[in-house]
């Protein structure tokens, strides 16, 4: 199948439509996703994490602010949100930031590395979060202190124990596999994933393009342990998001597992699926995760914006987006 793209000939000149699903850019592809980075600051120093393609933030966004983004972009069709960092358990607000934006979609998610999790899991259910994805990657405690610079994997285990308690779900594990760090623990992380009702995600590293070239010797190509997993496979369905297969799995003594691979690195059918526009930690609205200089800022002037204003700066938004891998 040819995933290549382009954009629509016989609407060259229109950069967006609006559509039933919502605002639809020119590669024909929905945006009905916001992924919100509500903080560049975090409690793990994880060498190989991207900070959400953010280069250096301003001041972070209020509560209010957050809240008058999604509420617009809402109006336009954007049904799901994601909450991410830096990590963005450290805001003193972001129970707040919940309870103001969950009346507002259908799916409100946050994901985080889990080391307040056990503590907030509570609140932030009570106030309108529907589901989390915790950052975990690895059982072995000398492992996760070299990977995130911290001893605090009990402390990230209960989180997530916790978080599945209070009915954050699914609650799903983020686990980046790394070269000569943690890619034979997949198997423990399986049996980890069934024991507690989670569902693991393990993920390809994705360098940035101005990151430093040491991190690409880190990669770990997925796609031998993906196609033996399809063989094991009880059920394989497809998601919406990027394209991404979900495998259901018989864990030998823990029942079973749902396991999910995202492979983003030169991955065009990734691109072609990509429902989302990003939004900075200071306002700044981001087409791409793997781009830098093509941001619509609004940081600074949302309090003197109407709402269409905003509204005009989301759709520049969306009409800047395109796939950043289109394939041969």
């Amino acid at each position: 199948m040819d995933n290549t793209m382009t954009p629509p000939t016989s609407e060259a000149d229109r950069c967006i439509s609006h559509g039933q699903v919502g605002l639809i850019d020119r590669f024909g592809r929905p945006v009905d996703y916001l992924r919100i980075s509500v903080t560049q600051r975090c409690d793990h120093q994880c060498f190989f994490c991207h900070r959400e393609g953010e280069r250096f933030p301003g001041e972070e966004m209020t509560p209010g602010e957050i809240e008058r983004i999604v509420r617009v972009a809402a109006r336009q069709g954007v049904r799901r949100v994601k909450l991410t960092g830096g990590e963005a358990l450290v805001r003193d607000d972001i129970v707040e930031i919940v309870r103001r934006i969950a009346p507002l979609v259908e799916d409100l998610s946050l994901t985080t590395n889990g080391s307040r999790l056990a503590v907030l899991a509570q609140d932030l259910a009570d106030a309108g979060l529907n589901r989390v994805n915790v950052s975990l990657h690895t059982l072995d405690r000398e492992t996760h202190l070299r990977i995130t610079g911290t001893d605090d994997i009990d402390e990230v285990k209960r989180g997530i124990e916790r978080a599945v308690q209070v009915g954050l779900s699914p609650v799903k594990i983020n686990m980046t596999v790394l070269r000569g760090y943690n890619e034979r623990d997949i198997p423990a992380m399986l049996r980890y994933a069934a024991s507690v009702g989670a569902i693991l995600q393990l993920i390809e590293l994705q360098p940035m393009p101005d990151g430093p070239e040491w991190i690409r010797g880190l990669w770990f190509g997925l796609s031998e342990i993906e196609e033996e997993v399809r063989r094991r496979a009880l059920r394989v369905t497809r998601r919406r998001l990027h394209g991404r297969m979900q495998y259901e799995l018989l864990v030998d003594g823990s029942g079973t597992v749902r396991v999910e691979f995202v492979k983003p690195l030169h991955n065009n059918e990734f691109c072609s699926a990509c429902t989302r526009l990003r939004v900075t930690s200071d306002g700044r609205l981001k087409p791409c995760l793997l781009r830098s200089d093509n941001l619509v800022d609004v940081g600074g002037s949302l309090h003197s914006m109407s709402d269409e204003e905003v509204l005009r700066a989301i759709e520049e938004a969306v009409c800047r987006r395109e796939p950043y891998y289109r394939g041969e």
